[in-house]
């Protein structure tokens, strides 16, 4: 067996050991829409080194400890008040953070009220990064090519994801893994709350971005988020192509994230 052969197979062996990981294997895959968001265009082939990613989004329970460890203090309380929803409306509330939604039985919902500095910075911690927003993408389609929505090509009718669920003051988000994997085995890639990728967010990086590992604009005023979430009423929302975007700084009770693994061949982590 030549040695490049077996130095690969080590590679993927490794990148399967990580605990609560899912490996994504390497290869081209169709990214973008045609008939989607205006945004969504011009379809194209992207090709993608192997990468691993988070079965579920980063929870409370997980990003409690980084706190724990770290003395980490988010944007909202550095801020002293977040976006949340109180009193029948949304506005700023002072003094709330990620440590409200931190109630018993809330240890595996996933975290909000991060912004993307703090998302970044858990990441570090953890020996990870945040996914492009090709590998995004790429995940979400769970190696089935023409995938609408991570479970197939029907409509979202609340069995496959959480959405549309009224606000409240504490987030109806689910606890990661009540609804089924898709064909990766990640859980809640689309629903329960939109997520943080890496790039900033361009409307025409896709007829200008390489072909291979794209890691988005250099530089921008937002950062790509992708996946919808528990308050989204629109089923586009929930395409495995639909892009959005939110400044940098963003904490609202919809937003968390969730991390990769780069495979030994990529310079990132």
């Amino acid at each position: 067996m030549p040695d490049t052969l077996l130095d690969k197979l080590a590679q993927l062996a490794a990148v399967r050991g990580h605990k609560g990981m899912v490996l994504i294997p390497e290869g081209p895959f169709q990214m973008g829409s045609a008939g989607g968001g205006e945004f969504e265009g011009p379809p194209h082939e992207v090709y993608l080194d192997d990468f691993c990613m988070d079965e579920v989004p980063v929870t409370n329970r997980e990003f409690a400890r980084f706190v724990r460890q770290t003395g980490h203090r988010t944007t909202a309380e550095a801020d002293g008040r977040a976006w949340g929803y109180s009193h029948g409306e949304f506005g700023l509330i002072p003094g709330l953070s990620w440590r409200s939604y931190v109630t018993p039985g809330r240890e595996r919902h996933p975290v909000v009220l991060v912004s993307w500095h703090d998302a970044e910075a858990y990441c570090g911690w953890a020996g990870k990064r945040l996914p492009t927003e090709a590998e995004w993408e790429k995940a979400a389609q769970g190696g089935l090519p023409g995938q609408l929505y991570p479970w197939g090509q029907g409509a979202p009718d609340g069995t496959q994801s959480n959405f549309a669920r009224s606000p409240s003051e504490i987030p109806p988000t689910t606890q990661g893994g009540r609804f089924a994997p898709n064909a990766y085995g990640l859980y809640d890639m689309v629903g329960n709350v939109w997520q943080w990728c890496a790039d900033w967010y361009s409307g025409n990086y896709y007829g200008t971005g390489p072909a291979a590992n794209p890691p988005g604009p250099e530089a921008g005023a937002t950062r790509v988020r992708r996946g919808g979430s528990w308050n989204v009423i629109q089923s586009f929302r929930l395409r495995c192509a639909n892009r959005g975007a939110a400044p940098p700084a963003s904490c609202t009770p919809n937003l968390g994230f969730r991390c990769v693994r780069s495979g030994k061949g990529d310079s990132r982590r």
